[in-house]
């Protein structure tokens, strides 16, 4: 995996640079972004619904060309998901609603395959996001005794942050699509997991190693405080 990860780095900045190296502007500018998003946990050893949640964060913006534009941000992302549980082991299933709070910093390559003026274009977009901290908080406390299906797990064994006492590091890729006009730049995204979050949880099976990979899709909105020419 770690060899995946520096592959795609390394992919990265050999294409900044050749795209550096021949382009004959360079405008950096920033902005604010604010968005929706919609996480989704796929393990093994748990039941789990995915639910809406809200993204916002700063990002920078460096212009090679009218093609080109690499970004660089900084993002809170607050999800939430549904994980199956129940109050007693002979008690129907209930929802259990969890709170996910990450930081992430996604690097971005942009490119506009269609530029309709200096004002409008569209683009297609890639490339890797840093994620720290993985701690599912569950959000009725008065639930906090209830068990987590199959395993009957205990809802605190999801804080993997709090139960190793250290910041989880994660990593993601994302692919996408972009709008822009004047300042604003509208982004949908698709972000999959190149790392194992559940490697981290203290949930243990006499069956099966709890595993997972994650995956997330965001609409946001960038406000960018300058004109990209």
């Amino acid at each position: 995996m770690s060899k995946i990860i520096s592959s795609f780095f390394l992919i990265t900045f050999l294409s900044l640079y050749s795209i550096a190296a021949n382009s004959q502007k360079s405008v950096v500018r920033f902005g604010v972004t604010l968005g929706a998003t919609n996480y989704i946990t796929d393990t093994n050893l748990l039941f789990s619904k995915s639910q809406p949640g809200f993204e916002t964060g700063i990002v920078a913006s460096q212009i090679y060309n009218d093609h080109f534009e690499l970004m660089i941000g900084i993002n809170y992302d607050r999800h939430y998901m549904k994980f199956v549980g129940r109050e007693t082991p002979e008690a129907p299933p209930e929802d259990l609603k969890f709170m996910l709070e990450n930081l992430n910093i996604p690097i971005t390559l942009n490119y506009n395959f269609w530029v309709v003026s200096d004002d409008l274009q569209f683009g297609v977009n890639t490339g890797p996001s840093l994620s720290f901290f993985h701690n599912y908080k569950l959000l009725d406390e008065n639930k906090s005794g209830y068990y987590l299906d199959p395993l009957y797990a205990d809802p605190d064994d999801l804080a993997f942050d709090t139960q190793n006492s250290k910041v989880s590091f994660n990593v993601f890729y994302s692919v996408g699509l972009s709008a822009e006009y004047k300042k604003l730049m509208l982004m949908a995204r698709y972000y999959t997991s190149l790392t194992d979050p559940y490697r981290q949880a203290s949930i243990y099976s006499t069956v099966s190693e709890i595993k997972g990979r994650d995956s997330y899709y965001t609409l946001a909105l960038t406000y960018f405080f300058d004109f990209r020419n």
